[in-house]
């Protein structure tokens, strides 16, 4: 069995962090993005530019196989009750990591007292969709929004803390 250990990120795992984020995002929109925007996104280092004061808001998903360990999540929380990012390398994906860091950010957003938790996911990721739905998160908007290239929309989801 995998131990799956769940610390605060610090800007030396910038590198593994943005490699998390560009891969599972990849993994679980390419064929919804036009193939350009795919090469683009493949060779972008945009998601690894994370604000200095953002670094206390994201913690890192750690598996340790053959005395290497190595990060295979990220959770990021912000005001408000509010996860914005919550992604698991595909080769873990199904494995429990997703599923650790969620309990781990619903954990911390209830110990901070929020009452409610909130996040944005795309429509058309219906994984992500299901997974939240199963946790009991409801659907309370939905926005488009663009990035060149291309026009997607998101769903705002909300879920009762208390």
């Amino acid at each position: 069995m995998t131990t799956i250990a769940i610390r605060p990120a610090s800007a030396e795992d910038s590198d593994s962090v943005a490699h998390v984020v560009r891969e599972s995002w990849l993994a679980s929109n390419r064929d919804l993005l036009p193939a350009d925007t795919v090469r683009r996104l493949e060779h972008s280092d945009t998601m690894s530019r994370f604000a200095a004061d953002q670094w206390r808001n994201i913690w890192v998903a750690e598996v340790t196989a053959s005395h290497v360990t190595e990060i295979v999540g990220v959770v990021g929380l912000g005001a408000n009750g509010v996860i914005w990012m919550l992604y698991v390398l595909p080769g873990y994906q199904g494995c429990g990591v997703g599923s650790a860091l969620y309990d781990y950010a619903i954990g911390t957003l209830k110990s901070a007292g929020q009452r409610k938790a909130v996040l944005e996911v795309l429509a058309a990721n219906e994984n992500a969709v299901a997974f939240y739905r199963s946790r009991g998160w409801v659907p309370e908007g939905r926005r488009t929004e663009h990035i060149p290239g291309f026009r997607f929309t998101a769903v705002r989801m909300g879920l009762a803390l208390a």
